[in-house]
């Protein structure tokens, strides 16, 4: 019997780039702009940051992510989702609730009326509210599509199990915490905030990531097969999360026999463990090692043409060039990612050993957001999603490589900066300057790069021939 799957909801995808163009990076650019040309820094600057991650986790990855995976997994697991209206609704509910939440939130700063404060705080506890709603169910459609999937081992969910169970953990997790924000007085909040942020990054965007990476990089760059052993560290690693997130609750009154710095530094090592042991580092410096002979590039094709038989395909790669250099997208996002768990393991260490470290949590924040997560989905978007549109090819592939090359580089004025010592004088003070100047531009760096991957997501819709 014949499947009937639902069309791909792009609004998904529309409202992700809107939210990161005029919220997420508008306002992390600003705040950037402001430290780096010394303008000085907003009133309510921990609001502003407040809006700008939750903006960035939920209205940019967690959009987008919530998209790609109601259209991939469903079909993955040969299970449709039986209306389209369920799409929209989870749509609809998650973005009026985070703009409802974000606005609300940020002007209730610049309110002098008590009586209009009180108004402003209800409006956005309301929009946390339909926010979470939203979120429950989109938990509930991937849970049920889970479940009723009777061919999981076939198709190659077993292997990333425990990625997507960390995945709706961390979704429930982080959406309860947001949810529960009127229960906290204005600094515990803060506190459970932070805690529900890391919860998100580790349990969530770190999880999804490597699965669908697991799942699609055999297809798109030809790496290896994935390995049996990769479920057994994909286990490994969500025990050591579920540890090292307990170890940081803030309610946690229990004396760990440990510092919490080697639960997180076991963290990393076994996500450098896993990138190790599926080949995607290999692929990327010893690109002949970890290449699979298999001919998958030929699964990628819904219809083949007379001209594309006659010709082979790049090598190591599913596709004739027609989606650009998406994989320099994603090569540099798992560098980025190697970037910020050397920066964090180093930090890792020294604080074990009683030392002290000139940088803080920032540029491995922004090594593991702005580098790994917004690059991948930079990248993974201009390969996955004409497919999902049902166009065999990306509009322009010049702008693949252009996103590409600005990405990069807002990633590097963002992250490096960071590192550099503030207290440096003489010639060297020179050298500060000019790190802080890239600083206060890579925001809207960011914000170009994003807006290219709009223009040619559009064309590609907009483009007359369809598979």
């Amino acid at each position: 019997m014949k499947q009937i799957h639902q069309e791909f909801e792009k609004g998904f995808i529309w409202w992700a780039i809107g939210i990161a163009v005029f919220g997420g990076f508008m306002l992390g650019g600003h705040i950037a702009m402001q430290i780096g040309f010394d303008m000085g820094l907003p009133q309510a600057l921990d609001v502003w940051i407040q809006v700008h991650g939750h903006l960035q986790l939920v209205g940019w990855a967690g959009l987008f992510i919530m998209g790609v995976s109601l259209h991939f997994l469903p079909r993955m697991a040969s299970v449709p989702v039986q209306k389209r209206n369920t799409l929209k609704l989870i749509l609809y509910l998650t973005v009026l609730g985070l703009l409802l939440r974000a606005n609300f939130e940020f002007w209730k700063a610049y309110v002098d009326d008590e009586n209009f404060v009180k108004v402003f705080e209800y409006a956005s506890r309301f929009g946390n509210i339909v926010e979470f709603v939203g979120i429950i169910f989109y938990i509930f459609v991937l849970l049920k599509t889970f479940l009723k999937a009777s061919d999981f081992k076939k198709r190659g969910f077993e292997i990333v199990k425990p990625f997507f169970i960390l995945f709706l953990l961390g979704w429930l997790i982080y959406s309860l915490v947001q949810a529960s924000a009127v229960l906290f007085e204005r600094y515990e909040w803060i506190v459970w905030n932070k805690w529900s942020i890391w919860v998100f990054m580790n349990f969530t965007l770190f999880p999804i990531s490597f699965a669908f990476s697991i799942l699609n990089f055999p297809l798109y760059i030809h790496l290896k097969p994935p390995a049996k052993s990769i479920k057994y560290l994909g286990y490994a690693y969500l025990i050591s999360v579920l540890t090292h997130a307990f170890a940081l609750l803030p309610t946690c009154e229990i004396t760990m026999p440990f510092d919490f710095n080697f639960t997180a530094l076991i963290v990393d090592l076994l996500i450098i463990a896993l990138l190790f042991n599926s080949g995607i580092i290999q692929r990327i410096f010893l690109p002949d090692l970890e290449l699979s002979k298999s001919p998958f590039w030929r699964r990628d094709r819904i219809e083949e043409k007379g001209s594309n038989l006659e010709r082979k395909p790049r090598r190591g790669y599913s596709d004739y060039g027609e989606f650009g250099r998406f994989e320099l997208l994603i090569y540099s996002a798992y560098v980025w990612l190697l970037i910020g768990l050397f920066l964090d393991i180093l930090a890792r260490v020294f604080m074990l050993a009683g030392l002290n470290i000139h940088y803080g949590e920032d540029p491995v924040r922004h090594s593991f957001f702005a580098g790994f997560i917004t690059l991948l989905i930079l990248g993974m978007a201009q390969r996955m999603l004409p497919g999902f549109m049902h166009k065999s090819k990306i509009a322009n592939t010049k702008i693949v490589f252009w996103t590409f090359i600005l990405g990069n580089v807002s990633v590097f004025s963002r992250v490096v900066p960071m590192l550099v010592p503030l207290y440096l004088s003489g010639s060297m003070w020179i050298f500060t300057k000019i790190m802080l100047y890239l600083f206060g531009v890579s925001g809207f760096i960011a914000i170009a790069s994003i807006i290219l991957l709009y223009v040619n997501l559009w064309k590609t819709l907009k483009m007359g021939e369809n598979v």
